[in-house]
């Protein structure tokens, strides 16, 4: 994270999407798939693997096993965190 400026705007961006916040919520303490994160906030899967890609673009979460084509697994990452721990 570079400054407080574009933290703001991070923070700003989840809080934009209730879905967004309920993503970071649910795989704030563990490894979650796209299913299991649409059934727990419930949202459609495809929907949800939409949002991780733009979380992922903004750097807010990982996926931990990218080379898995079904089942992938993701997490927050530090910036996730800290954002997270801000809302």
């Amino acid at each position: 994270m570079k400054n407080e400026e574009e933290f703001l705007e991070l923070v700003a961006y989840v809080k934009a999407s209730n879905h967004r916040v309920n993503i970071l919520k649910f795989i704030e303490y563990d490894l979650k798939t796209p299913k299991e994160i649409g059934d727990a906030i419930n949202v459609r899967t495809n929907h949800i693997s939409n949002l991780l890609a733009d979380l992922r673009k903004h750097d807010l979460v990982v996926c931990a096993t990218p080379n898995v084509r079904k089942g992938r697994l993701y997490k927050l990452t530090d910036d996730g965190s800290k954002v997270l721990k801000y809302l």
